[in-house]
């Protein structure tokens, strides 16, 4: 084991991805929080502390250059290569199984769902298409007694949701095998989700990057808009009186608000920015 200066070291792998041309944009964003990601993960630190000095190990500067390696030369996210990633600074586990978490949806969590309704808090919340279980996560930690279905269709999704509520010691989400609907019984207060919406046009114009996600959470039929559609079809068969479908939409607004002109859709806007999400509220 050796001392040296965190600092000194970082900007050395950071140095490795100068002129790369990699794509960020699977929740680190930069070749910096790229690298952040790396070593704090491969050093097991605290994402909310600052290192000056670090003790490391031959073997951890061998992997850590390794993965450096392998995240140029076949443009592996880096989350997929450390088995990590830093969700709002929580940690999450994922693997090939599940989307990189980053949906904007958090930002409404964050917001503690102000921007739709003032002291919101929701008994029982389905989300839809749960994936790492990020979200479903997210809102125990704000609605710590409300009880939580997390759904997916994928099973070895929903290993990965496990251990990540097992990570942060959740004891009210209940994880649920099912497509959309079809095995849910249940009525809710606020369904939340974040489908998949890629068309399979528009997959095949995608950086190499999301090559490494799972299709299945990504791409749809439809030019992209068959599960939202179909949430926006029997969403209201499965909420209370006056719950809330919140529905994240990526590049489909424009055609959901010209398809939808008959329905109230209100969009999420937070410090004057506008978000791809829309909300319902049933009468």
């Amino acid at each position: 084991m050796k001392k040296i200066f965190f600092l000194k070291f970082f900007n050395k792998c950071l140095k490795k991805l100068k002129n790369k041309k990699l794509f960020y944009n699977q929740n680190t964003y930069n070749s910096y929080n790229d690298i952040k990601l790396l070593l704090y993960s491969i050093l097991n630190l605290n994402i909310n502390k600052k290192y000056y000095t670090i003790k490391i190990y031959n073997w951890q500067i061998k992997k850590i250059f390794k993965l450096i390696k392998l995240r140029i030369k076949k443009r592996i996210p880096m989350a997929y290569l450390t088995k990590k990633t830093f969700y709002n600074n929580k940690l999450f586990y994922i693997n090939k199984n599940v989307l990189i978490p980053r949906s904007p949806i958090l930002n409404i969590i964050n917001n503690k769902f102000k921007c739709i309704k003032k002291n919101y808090y929701p008994k029982k919340i389905l989300d839809l298409c749960t994936g790492c279980g990020c979200i479903a996560i997210h809102c125990s930690y704000l609605f710590k007694k409300s009880y939580i279905d997390a759904t997916d269709i994928c099973p070895k999704a929903l290993k990965i949701a496990k251990k990540n509520i097992l990570l942060h010691k959740i004891n009210n989400i209940n994880l649920i095998k099912t497509n959309l609907f079809k095995n849910i019984k249940s009525k809710y207060d606020l369904i939340i989700t974040n489908p998949p919406y890629v068309s399979y046009k528009e997959f095949k114009y995608l950086p190499k990057e999301y090559y490494y996600e799972p299709s299945i959470a990504l791409k749809t039929t439809n030019s992209g808009l068959y599960i939202i559609q179909n949430i926006i079809k029997n969403y209201n068969n499965f909420l209370k009186k006056k719950g809330i479908l919140i529905c994240e939409v990526g590049n489909k607004k424009k055609i959901i608000k010209k398809i939808y002109k008959n329905i109230k859709l209100n969009w999420i806007i937070i410090k004057n920015i506008k978000y791809n999400i829309f909300y319902i509220k049933k009468n």
